[in-house]
């Protein structure tokens, strides 16, 4: 269909991730966050590994010429409920931890984008009942541009908080990452590595799909022993999640831009760090250590990270990008900090979804109120 001058169509079949790979990267590229999260590599392997129970919904705008200048990358789900609802939501925004997610355009069409793509949805409304679009940032197309748009055309919008994201500017080179740190946390770090390294421990890299696959069977066994050691499995446990990332090993691994660092003694891993990388910044997806009590005195986690930012600074990464979470080892690092948000899109049409959304909201204002009031008055006391 033609919608103000772009022709949008909307693809439900997995071949058009194959169809799609060279404009798809392309349009991350010119995105106001190039994230890995919205590569073809990342969303590619989640359809592949979690689309089960859901509709593929790939929105495609191609200009005058036929080149594709827009995507949105959604699929259709049922919501569960009282009131059962068909909702639109991102590629990857279930079950990995995809943060800053969005509609991709071409650099300057994103308006014309996001308008071509509301006015397509609505017209084929019959389909879907609402939108809910997480973990957007502000200056994300979706938040800019789709949520204005969807104002205009009278639908409900709401928008909500979503992850709470911390991050490290990095500097231009090694010297000045160190002096950054300042001179107490320089020291302990140094005494910590030396502590470290004086019992035999050593670094190991696997960047490649032929390190990175036994790599990752090393993390997943830390991680495990980790959360077993609180009577629990840990994200890393189902098996679809582990082939997820061992796909991942072999597609972005292939560029070089999946890395596993490895603290090791005797050839005993004691603390793994998984990164992700895009353009000049660089994910810590995920990391897992020892939990036995004799390590405890050697911060084996913490020398770890130390040793891979740095490594990313050689490499001339600018930013470190801890990712969702408010775990209190990230405020060792940083101060600075991204907040991503939901945006939820319900047409006014359909009355029944329309009302529990606003009841839902409702709720949430009133349990807020109340939140605040009893803080107010624990404040007072």
């Amino acid at each position: 269909m033609v919608s103000g001058g772009l022709r949008v169509e909307r693809r439900s079949d997995a071949g058009v991730f194959a169809s799609l790979k060279e404009d798809w990267n392309r349009l991350v590229d010119q995105s106001p966050r190039p994230t890995v999260f919205l590569s073809w590599e990342w969303l590619e392997a989640w359809w592949t590994h979690f689309g089960q129970g859901q509709a593929l919904y790939v929105l495609v705008a191609r200009d005058h010429g036929g080149a594709v200048v827009g995507i949105a990358p959604l699929c259709l789900e049922r919501a569960p409920g009282p009131w059962p609802a068909r909702a639109l939501r991102f590629l990857g925004a279930k079950l990995v931890g995809s943060d800053y997610l969005d509609l991709l355009a071409a650099s300057g069409l994103e308006r014309e984008v996001a308008a071509a793509v509301l006015r397509t949805l609505r017209e084929d409304r019959s389909s879907w009942d609402l939108a809910e679009l997480s973990d957007l940032l502000p200056e994300s197309v979706g938040l800019r541009s789709l949520g204005e748009e969807a104002r205009v055309t009278r639908c409900a919008v709401g928008v909500s908080i979503g992850e709470w994201c911390p991050y490290l500017p990095l500097a231009a080179t090694r010297e000045e990452y160190l002096d950054s740190l300042g001179r107490s946390k320089r020291s302990r770090l140094k005494r910590a590595k030396k502590a470290i390294e004086g019992v035999g421990c050593s670094y190991t890299l696997a960047d490649t799909p032929e390190t990175l696959a036994p790599a990752l069977e090393t993390l997943f066994q830390l991680h495990a022993k980790r959360w077993a050691a609180r009577g629990l499995e840990g994200n890393l446990h189902p098996p679809s999640i582990r082939a997820f990332h061992h796909r991942l090993a072999q597609t972005l691994g292939a560029q070089g831009t999946m890395r596993i660092y490895t603290l090791e003694r005797e050839g005993k891993a004691v603390a793994c760090d998984y990164v992700l990388q895009r353009g000049k910044t660089v994910y810590f997806y995920q990391t897992a250590y020892d939990p036995d009590p004799a390590w405890e005195e050697y911060h084996p986690g913490y020398t770890l990270l130390a040793h891979c930012i740095e490594d990313q600074v050689n490499r001339g990464a600018r930013e470190f990008d801890f990712l969702r979470g408010r775990e209190e080892y990230k405020e060792r690092w940083t101060t600075s900090v991204r907040e991503t948000q939901r945006l939820t899109i319900v047409p006014h049409e359909h009355v029944t979804i329309l009302a529990r959304y606003r009841g839902e909201q409702a709720l949430r204002w009133a349990k807020g109120r109340v939140k605040a009031l009893l803080s107010r008055r624990k404040r007072i006391r």
